[in-house]
């Protein structure tokens, strides 16, 4: 009699070109007396084998050796157990390559698909960044079966390493590392100055480099003030700087594969000559006061000043109705001069890298102004006289004096009479004259020589007044 009990799996699978094993399960109630396998043909020739062990191995595999296999056992009571199982040999998983419908892309505007091939039978498809595995999101990234989609690649979506592994239910294998260049950029540019400074000392140097992500490297080219410069590269070198060197330099990337531009905001560079030769310009004719109105002119013969400050006698110059300047202050304009004007004029030119400075001393030819005599007007004979002209002049004055209209040979601002006498008595007249304005002043004096103690015996002119008024309101009384 058969029993019910189920000796083999249904299906059993092998690789060709490798070995298989048909498991055998035998109830623990049978005792085996003869065992034996064979191949169910459709011919009813059936391949028997005799086989030491309970279980059958086979191999190495062939094509042929797929079909249906049956194993019979008979135990020492001469029940007999029945068998059947089916042999599926399956071609051997290899030749995994991974190719790309693109040879190169662009990041967002390329949409790439990698189909993974192999060899083999009932394969299955799995795709692997490095060793994280790829997750289809529906938009980005799509995987269908042995292909994975990527629309509008990122730069890191390609870099892997990427892998294919395949498999079907008894082995596997992965390919090769796959990765592919995804071209980007130009994007974050940035420049550096050598030296790092808001202005630079004319014919010193400056470097310029500039940087930009991208890939492939970026064409870079440099632009001043909006032409471009016939260098190119990361870094523009510029020596002897001079002024016209001074504006705005800019550097622009340019991705080859990408086709996009990307441009850096221009860095701004001043160069400034420091001043030097500073002079003031004046009049050389000669300045008289209420005749002449002068003009001084500050020049530097070297650099450009950012600021112009006057100073007179070391205080500074402020504009009043007769003292005006010029919109950039260089030039200095007295409105008809006076003798106040006279003294030290410095002018203090100043950029960002120094200052300058010239003085020039103004002389204002003056007067004479009203003149008068010092000295006294009575005297004792044998005191000394000493009588002084006085009046104000630029240059000063030369004098001449007068006794009774007879000139006298005194030509200085003083005259001395050691020893008076009654005959010195009369009018004293002084004449001051300025050889440049050609102006002259006069003044008198009236001198009296009296005796020895005569001055002190006499009332004075003031006590002279008092006996004078008592004597008249002495009178109305009576």
């Amino acid at each position: 009699c058969c029993s019910c009990n189920i000796l083999v799996p249904p299906n059993v699978s092998g690789v060709k070109g490798k070995y298989v094993t048909f498991p055998l399960t035998m109830p623990s109630s049978v005792q085996v007396s003869v065992l034996s396998w064979f191949k169910v043909s459709s011919s009813g020739n059936n391949n028997i084998f005799k086989w030491a062990t309970y279980e059958l191995q086979l191999g190495p595999l062939t094509s042929a050796d797929s079909g249906t296999y049956s194993v019979t056992v008979v135990g020492t009571n001469m029940d007999v157990e029945l068998g059947q199982t089916t042999l599926e040999v399956l071609d051997p998983v290899a030749e995994v390559t991974i190719t790309s419908s693109l040879n190169e892309a662009v990041e967002f505007n390329s949409t790439v698909i990698l189909t993974c091939s192999a060899k083999g039978s009932f394969l299955t498809y799995k795709w692997l960044n490095g060793s994280t595995p790829v997750v289809a999101d529906g938009k980005h990234l799509m995987v269908n079966a042995s292909q994975l989609f990527v629309a509008g690649v990122f730069r890191k979506d390609l870099q892997g390493p990427i892998y294919c592994t395949v498999q079907n239910q008894l082995e596997s294998s992965t390919s090769p590392a796959f990765s592919m260049n995804v071209s980007y950029g130009p994007e974050n540019l940035a420049m550096m100055k050598v030296p790092d400074a808001a202005f630079l000392k004319k014919d010193s140097n400056l470097t310029l480099s500039c940087s930009a992500v991208s890939s492939p490297a970026a064409e870079l080219k440099w632009f001043f003030n909006g032409a471009e410069l016939p260098q190119k590269g990361t870094t523009l070198a510029l020596t002897s700087l001079e002024e016209k060197h001074s504006g705005n330099y800019s550097c622009v990337a340019f991705n080859s594969k990408t086709m996009r531009y990307a441009a850096l905001q221009a860095a701004t560079v001043l160069i400034i000559e420091p001043i030097s030769g500073t002079n003031i310009t004046a009049p050389t004719s000669l300045l008289i006061a209420g005749n002449t109105t002068v003009n001084l002119t500050c020049k530097a013969s070297k650099g450009k000043a950012d600021s112009v400050t006057w100073l007179k006698d070391d205080k500074p110059l402020m504009d009043t109705n007769r003292i005006v300047y010029t919109s950039d202050k260089t030039t200095l304009t007295i409105i008809t001069v006076q003798k106040e004007d006279a003294g030290n004029y410095k002018c203090q030119l100043t950029n960002k890298m120094n200052s300058d400075s010239s003085i020039y001393t103004m002389a204002v030819n003056y007067g004479p102004e009203k003149a008068s005599i010092t000295g006294p007007s009575k005297v004792e004979v044998e005191d000394t006289v000493e009588l002084k002209c006085i009046a104000p002049s630029f240059p000063p004055s030369t004098y001449t004096w007068k006794f009774n209209d007879t000139l006298l040979k005194i030509t200085t601002a003083e005259y001395k009479i050691e020893k008076p006498v009654y005959s010195n008595s009369g009018i004293y007249t002084c004449e001051a004259r300025n050889s440049v304005t050609g102006l002259t002043q006069k003044a008198t004096h009236n001198l009296k020589v009296k005796g020895v103690g005569e001055l002190n015996d006499q009332l004075s002119d003031g006590a002279i007044a008092v006996c004078l008024f008592s004597l008249s309101f002495s009178l109305l009384l009576f």
